[in-house]
């Protein structure tokens, strides 16, 4: 489905350079559930972002089906993140203008099966607030929109960036049920995460020290 090949990510700051990911290589197999763990500044966000089309590599290859994403034209690049991948991140993103059901919607516009959003909305317990606008929600609340946002348009692969960090355990229990439930019904999930308690959900870890992949 998605083979990392041989990346590498360097930033450099105020003239110097810093490695956030050196020569990382692996495969994502469809259906995988795969958590990616490493100490503070290991490289896990950047390599997620690298994955997920939004964070060009120097150098190496992120190949979709095959196909180099980097290499498409933006256009292209676009409707790869906007069909194929979903994306929960720890700082939600939300338009603060739109309310909890246009937020979702603006995910996949006309596309999106009103029923199924409601039934998410329901599910989330969001049905009563789906007009209230971010700045009315709770950070649970606001996570789980953001959720509902990430796979509205069924994406094939769920990248999700410490997406329990700023929640109490009760909402990152739903949160996390909600990611089994998107992994059993076929999806593929790969979770950047410091907790323990959430890689455990996933059937592959990978872990990384320093840019470098340690362990798989």
């Amino acid at each position: 489905m998605l083979e990392i090949r041989n990346i590498t990510k360097v930033y450099v700051k105020n003239g110097k350079s810093f490695t956030a990911l050196d020569n990382v290589s692996f495969k994502i197999d469809k259906g995988d559930f795969i958590a990616i763990v490493g100490p503070s500044g290991s490289g896990k966000s950047t390599l997620l972002y690298s994955v997920g089309g939004l964070n060009r590599p120097d150098s190496g290859e992120v190949l979709y089906q095959g196909k180099d994403v980097y290499s498409m034209a933006d256009q292209e690049i676009n409707q790869h993140r906007r069909k194929k991948v979903g994306f929960v991140f720890q700082q939600f993103h939300l338009i603060p203008y739109l309310t909890v059901y246009e937020n979702i919607k603006m995910a996949d516009g006309e596309c999106t099966d009103n029923r199924m959003l409601e039934d998410y909305l329901e599910k989330c317990s969001l049905l009563p607030l789906q007009n209230k606008y971010p700045s009315e929600l709770s950070v649970g609340e606001k996570q789980r929109t953001a959720f509902i946002r990430a796979i509205i348009s069924l994406p094939e692969i769920l990248l999700a960036d410490e997406p329990t960090g700023n929640l109490d355990p009760e909402n990152s229990d739903i949160i996390m049920s909600l990611m089994i439930e998107f992994h059993k019904s076929g999806g593929t999930v790969v979770l950047v995460s410091h907790s323990p308690e959430v890689a455990q959900y996933s059937n592959r870890i990978i872990r990384l020290r320093s840019g470098k992949l340690i362990n798989d």
